[in-house]
Formats: C-alpha cells, sequence, structure tokens
C-alpha cells in the first residue's frame, strides 16, 4: 500500500495505459460517515511547492455529535466525478466488479480482476460491498514483489483538474476481516490510491494486518514504509479519505474524520487519471506475516466509493 505508495509495473492493455500497481503500497456507522463526508474529512489536501488553493467548503455540519471529532469548517457542496454504494440495480451480489459501471477490464491476469466481487454478506451501510478473498489471490511469480500477490481494481476517471475547482476527494468504507492477531509487518493489506496522468501515485491509504491505517509519501517505491500510521481494530469499518490538492501539490490523509497528515506530492499533471482499490499480500510464511501466516485467513472489503471535487482546502485542516 504501500508501504509503497505504488509499485511500478507499466503495461498497455485494451488502450489503456495500466500505469504501477498502485504499491504500498471508520466509519463504523453511518452517522459516522455522514459526519466524515460533511466535514473535515472534505478539505484535508494541502500543497505543493506551489501556491495554496483558496476555497473554502460550504455545507453545514449539522447534527453531528462532538464524539465524532470531526474537523470544524463547513464545507460546500462538492461535485461529484463518481459514487457507488455498489447497490442494485448496477451492481448484484455474487458479480465479478470488473466490467460494472465503468470499473476498467483492462487488468493483466498478474492482478487477480477475478477477485473482486459483490457481495452481500457485509456493508458499511446498505446491502452490498466489495470483497476480496485472500486465498483468491494468485501469487504473480515475482512480478510484484516485494508482494507476493496483488489485486488492482481500477475506475479510470480522465479528469484534468481546473484552477476553479483544485482539490479533490477520494474516499471509501474499508474493512479487514480476519481472525488472526496483528501480524509483525505488512503481510496483508487494502487500500484506496490515485493516479496522476503522468502514471504517478498521487496519494495511497488503507488498512493492514499489522494492525494500523497508513498512509504513503507520494509516489514512493513498493515495500517502503508509511508516512503515517495509527493503531486500527479488525473486523470494523473505516472511513477514509485523501485530499488532493493540485494548487498546493499536496496530499492529506483521514481516517474517520481524523487527519493523519500530509505529504507533499509534486506532480507536473492536472489530470487524474483513475481512482483504485487496491490488495495487497506477501509471500504466506514471511518474516512479515510469520511462520503461520496465510492470505487465505484474511477478506479485504470496500463500499462507498466517491470521487468528488472542491474549491480548496481549509488552511487548518491537519491542525
Amino acid at each position: 500500500m504501500k508501504h509503497h505508495t505504488l509499485a511500478r509495473f507499466m503495461l498497455e492493455t485494451n488502450n489503456e495505459y495500466l500505469a504501477p500497481v498502485e504499491a504500498t503500497m471508520k466509519s463504523n456507522t453511518k452517522t459516522w460517515q455522514n459526519a466524515v463526508a460533511t466535514v473535515g474529512v472534505l478539505g484535508g489536501f494541502a500543497r505543493n511547492h506551489c501556491s495554496r488553493r483558496v476555497v473554502v467548503l460550504a455545507l453545514a455540519f449539522a447534527g453531528v455529535t462532538a464524539s465524532l471529532g470531526v474537523a470544524k469548517t463547513a464545507y460546500a457542496e462538492p461535485n461529484t466525478l463518481y459514487s457507488t454504494g455498489f447497490e442494485q440495480s448496477k451492481f448484484r451480489a455474487g458479480e465479478q466488479l470488473l466490467g460494472l459501471d465503468g470499473w476498467s477490464t483492462a487488468i493483466p491476469p498478474f492482478l487477480n480482476p477475478a477477485a473482486a466481487k459483490i457481495t452481500g454478506d457485509a456493508a458499511s451501510h446498505g446491502r452490498h460491498s466489495v470483497e476480496v478473498r485472500g486465498g483468491e489471490l494468485i501469487g504473480s511469480d515475482g512480478i510484484t514483489a516485494p508482494y507476493d500477490a496483488v489485486g488492482s481494481y481500477r475506475r479510470p476517471l480522465g479528469y484534468e483538474v481546473s484552477a476553479a475547482k483544485p482539490v479533490v476527494r477520494v474516499e471509501a468504507d474499508l474493512l479487514l476481516e480476519t481472525n488472526q492477531p496483528a501480524t509483525p509487518g505488512e503481510f496483508f493489506s487494502l487500500t484506496i490510491a490515485a493516479r496522476s496522468g503522468d502514471g504517478e501515485t498521487l496519494g495511497e491509504i488503507g488498512l493492514s494486518s499489522q494492525g494500523i491505517v497508513e498512509a504513503f509519501e507520494f509516489d514512493g517505491v513498493p515495500g517502503s514504509p508509511p508516512a503515517f500510521s495509527e493503531p486500527i481494530l479488525f473486523n470494523q469499518w473505516y472511513h477514509i479519505t485523501m485530499l488532493l490538492d493540485y494548487a498546493n501539490r499536496t496530499t492529506s490523509y483521514f481516517i474517520d474524520g481524523h487527519c493523519l497528515g500530509t505529504v507533499d506530492a509534486p506532480s507536473a499533471s492536472n489530470s487524474l487519471l483513475r481512482a483504485a482499490m487496491v490488495v495487497y499480500a506477501r509471500p504466506d510464511g514471511g518474516i512479515d506475516g510469520g511462520a503461520d501466516s496465510a492470505r487465505s485467513n484474511y477478506t479485504a472489503r470496500f463500499d462507498d466509493f466517491r470521487v468528488s471535487v472542491v474549491h480548496s482546502a481549509p488552511d487548518d485542516i491537519c491542525d
């Protein structure tokens, strides 16, 4: 996730450029999710080596309890580029995700395109979510090293970010399901990631079997450590957000409305190529998971995936 901000596996498939695999690379309740979507998490991007964008979102943050710990500033209604709760009629339980509602089928076999399925077994709210079972991830024979297996699920956007609305928010609900204790290292993980028109990973953040949320530097190398991390619980939904600030060339990370931190994202591109959901697994029985580790003991779940644009992020977003 990764601890890599993105692994580079360059490909050309079906006329779609498959740049590096997003490597190394909570919303526990619906109420919390609504709070996050309405507030702090909205404005989380920061800056580049350039200037700082000026747009304040103005959606009244009403009805959210103080215990939610959401940021203080209100925001303006964002423009949605894509949003889904993976519900009917576009999504039906048992179907493969790719090919539905614009999710790209231009994924090579070693990135496990068939492993992402619509399920009715769990959801952050509603009835459906996307699940990727660790036992269904096939090894890549070294192509995705240091990960033995990667599942990459991409939603093309091809959006040109404007000076009027230079902040992009990418968010989703994530859950790491397992009956295992925390692993010594990042053995199994799931993330959301965003890629620029120049093929760079603008940001990546997710949950790890190490028992942490992990957020990565801009366009990091596979296997590198996270820039920010905090403890999480397994078998619990979390609302994860990235704020991509194109005006200031920064990416800010949030979990359940709480800011983890901001990294520089010095991309020269103003294009958002795609957003993605990614799952990573290191070799079974290796030092990262321990002698008895097996990816079949883990399931990655995603719900309420959304990409939107807003005018700006407040300067104090991560204070």
